[in-house]
């Protein structure tokens, strides 16, 4: 700024007067004072020559759209259009006049403007240009919900910003935080942004700190975080008005209102803000404001008042319906969102909708605007191809599958709770596998990702310092996991479920009790063969809390030598939250399980729970499914190959694998250095049955990344996507990958999760950590079981009572 204006200074001739000027007016704007831009723009046209004010005229357009004013910035961006001449202020113009057509909600227009840029750039080598345009293209993306190839390309474009725009990594970043939040990602999406800010403050870019803390509250609002978003929307808002930017400061004010509990005067504020929206030229803002004041009105209206004023009407039965009219008015003003409206305004209105037709007494109407936006989720989820997407996806319809469950829970009916039990979990699961085409790029960053986690390994039990080695393996994780989010899904329908008739049919002489939560309350959905029943079980949280410390206390026990007087306590304990869990979950469902088989769908951490310790499960075959309708479709058989794998550090492995070996002859069998990552997954790849020996960990901030401890390296998560044909039965018998992320919608995310998605039937795992010697004699008498014709679930049974594992998936 200050050599700015000591060549302002410097110079008198006109037209070079007139470029300085032109440069200080956005320097200025970019420091919050567009006026004073403005009128810098002034002084500099009489300046200009005639060739020179397509230029000016670019100038003027993005300061005006820099505060907001769009309707004054296309007429100056279409002036500069069609007088500049030179490619990279063509290019330039191009480019905003089509992010201007994008804020509008004109996507062929604005993809047209950034594609006839891009190839300017292009044509002339500008490499900056380019790196802008693929990004703004990839913008384009996340507004058609092609989210794959959106991310695919923020990762792309990642090193070209680092290289020649790194003052522009915070904005990439905020870009790349939006589709994460498109995609249900908000963890990741939150992390990002939390360093955007960062680094956006330190080099004084005020709108991108303003824009990074806008999604930051979107994120928050859509995962539940109302606190954090409030606050997030309250700065993003102060920030915008400060720059003079009523287009961003009214949507950020509207994330601020939905962050807040619903009020008599929520109504009011919503639908002051809606038309405040709608005079921006803010469309689709001004419908989720509208459609906020939908809901506010159906509360008030359940309420039997409305608002009023200051106050509320008095409470009568026509005060509520004047709020339900009220509302009505509002959809038939502000339309339907469109298909080119953002997923979830879409879902907001098949929300509102079904709301306002519950409230009105129209429950059919209700049911078929819930059950059209949880079609219209899974639609979204299937183009995904990676799991991590495929399972975060979910968390943008948890509204809607509450809104579905209360309604079936109140009306007792239970084919409709058991429907929306289904619709509401596990959806994930359902997709077609999809595996990752050969990428050389990726297969050698998993490569090095193994190396560098054997390292770091072996740096941490040496007591080696181990920074630079933890900086590189997580680079490389950031790699592998943006790359698995450009794969495309196979595509599908709208999630059809299996029908409480089919399940009943599939039961044989086996109990499936399907948990729901309900307003902190648990309950429990019973099918058998011959009936079907819901009952109520109590506190959430008292099952919530007895799995925790049934699993702690299997982890304070395994493999450890306890002092007599402790290893008592603990043996107390573990009976003691065995009891108490078996209370919370399956004591008042005696009557109706009587001594079945068990097949349980767990909600929450339950899908963690080591269902052999309790009492009642001694014996018992149990298998854990994450659906009704995953459990159905997984009857895939064991025929193939047998691989056996015992991996380094497990003291019983090789004699575990050894002894298994004796009873499946011809078996692969892979020991001590022969129990490679490479060597594993390829005889892993077709087999029937696969036992691996292998301490793993349980990775929570990414399961993908959970491993098996190999010779020379770890095998992940995502190796094991990668498996044209992954066996039928999956034996993990030495580590506790049977534990697992549970996302919303009780999407699973873990070892196992990733082994089911890839097509694999059952998985036999430990929840806990598991002690060597118990985990050899446990498998050992669950593969004679097995060889003897037992199912998965019936030998696990026999063999495993008292421990933490656990059959997941089919038997």
């Amino acid at each position: 700024m200050r050599r700015l204006r000591a060549a302002l200074r410097l110079t008198g001739e006109p037209a070079s007067r007139g470029r300085v000027l032109v440069t200080l007016a956005w320097a200025e704007a970019e420091r919050g004072r567009v006026d004073l831009g403005h009128r810098l723009l002034d002084e500099a046209e009489p300046l200009t020559p005639p060739d020179g004010l397509a230029v000016l005229h670019a100038q003027r357009a993005a300061l005006f759209n820099r505060n907001g004013r769009a309707d004054r910035a296309m007429p100056w961006f279409d002036r500069a259009v069609a007088g500049l001449t030179d490619p990279l202020d063509l290019a330039k113009a191009l480019n905003n006049r089509g992010m201007l057509h994008l804020d509008a909600g004109r996507a062929g227009p604005a993809r047209d403007d950034m594609t006839r840029a891009l190839r300017l750039c292009r044509r002339h080598g500008l490499d900056l240009g380019t790196a802008l345009l693929e990004v703004n293209l990839a913008c384009l993306d996340v507004v058609r919900g092609d989210l794959p190839a959106a991310l695919g390309a923020f990762a792309a474009s990642r090193a070209t910003y680092a290289r020649v725009v790194p003052g522009r990594l915070p904005t990439l970043a905020v870009e790349r935080a939006r589709a994460l939040v498109a995609a249900g990602l908000f963890g990741a999406a939150d992390r990002e942004l939390a360093l955007a800010v960062e680094q956006a403050r330190a080099q004084g870019q005020d709108n991108t700190v303003a824009e990074a803390l806008h999604v930051r509250a979107e994120a928050a609002l859509l995962a539940g975080r109302a606190t954090a978003a409030a606050s997030w929307a309250a700065e993003a808002r102060a920030a915008f008005v400060r720059r003079g930017n009523p287009r961003r400061a009214a949507p950020a004010a509207l994330l601020g209102l939905r962050a807040t509990p619903f009020s008599p005067a929520t109504a009011a504020q919503a639908r002051r803000l809606a038309a405040a929206l709608r005079r921006l030229g803010l469309s689709e803002d001004a419908r989720v404001a509208a459609l906020t004041a939908v809901r506010a009105l159906v509360r008030a209206a359940s309420a039997g008042s409305t608002p009023s004023g200051p106050g509320l009407v008095p409470p009568t039965p026509a005060a509520g319906r004047a709020a339900l009219r009220a509302a009505e008015r509002l959809l038939a003003r502000y339309g339907r969102p469109g298909r080119h409206d953002r997923l979830d305004t879409r879902l907001l209105g098949r929300l509102a909708r079904a709301e306002l037709a519950r409230a009105a007494g129209r429950p059919r109407e209700a049911g078929r605007e819930l059950a059209a936006g949880m079609a219209t989720l899974h639609r979204h989820r299937a183009r995904f191809g990676c799991l991590d997407l495929q399972t975060g996806a979910s968390a943008h319809g948890h509204d809607l599958a509450a809104a579905g469950l209360t309604a079936a829970l109140e009306s007792g009916s239970v084919a409709a709770v058991h429907r929306w039990s289904e619709r509401s979990r596990a959806q994930a699961l359902l997709l077609s596998p999809v595996r990752p085409p050969d990428d050389p790029a990726l297969a050698a960053d998993l490569e090095d990702l193994r190396q560098t986690r054997f390292a770091l390994r072996a740096a941490e039990l040496a007591g080696r310092p181990a920074v630079a080695l933890r900086a590189r393996a997580g680079e490389l994780e950031r790699r592998v996991r943006e790359s698995a989010w450009s794969l495309r899904g196979a595509g599908g329908g709208g999630g059809a479920v299996a029908t409480l008739g089919a399940v009943r049919a599939g039961l044989g002489e086996a109990a499936l009790v399907a948990y729901v939560r309900h307003q902190g309350e648990l309950r429990a959905l019973v099918v058998t063969r011959d009936r079907a029943g819901l009952a109520r079980l109590g506190e959430w949280a008292a099952a919530e809390e007895a799995v925790l410390r049934l699993r702690a206390d299997l982890d304070t026990a395994a493999g450890r030598a306890l002092p007599e007087r402790l290893s008592v306590a603990v043996a107390e304990a573990t009976r003691r939250d065995a009891r108490a869990l078996q209370a919370a979950v399956l004591d008042p469902l005696a009557g109706l399980i009587g001594h079945r088989d068990l097949v349980v769908v767990p909600t929450g951490v339950l899908m963690t729970a080591p269902w052999a310790l309790l009492p009642s499960c001694a014996g018992r075959p149990v298998t854990v499914a994450p659906s009704a309708t995953s459990w159905l479709a997984r009857h895939r058989t064991g025929g193939g190959p047998v691989t056996l794998v015992a991996g380094p550090g497990n003291e019983r492995g090789a004699d575990e694998i050894g002894s298994i070996a004796a009873l499946y002859p011809g078996a692969t069998v892979l020991t001590a250095d022969d129990a490679g990552p490479a060597a594993t997954l390829r005889a892993l790849d077709g087999a029937g049955l696969a036992h691996i020996a292998a301490h793993g960990r349980h990775e929570a901030e990414n399961a993908l990344f959970s491993a098996l401890e190999l010779a020379g390296g770890p095998v992940l998560g995502y190796d094991l996507q990668r498996l044209d044909r992954p066996p039928a039965l999956v034996v993990l018998s030495s580590c506790e990958l049977g534990l697992s992320e549970v996302r919303p919608g009780d999407e699973s995310f873990g070892m196992a999760s990733a082994l089911l998605a890839a097509g694999t039937a059952t998985v036999v795992a430990s929840v806990a950590r598991v002690a060597d010697e118990e985990a050899r004699a446990v498998m050992v008498r669950f593969h004679q079981a097995l060889r003897a014709g037992q199912s998965a679930a019936a030998a696990l049974a026999g063999a495993a009572a008292g421990t933490g594992f656990v059959c997941l998936g089919g038997s």
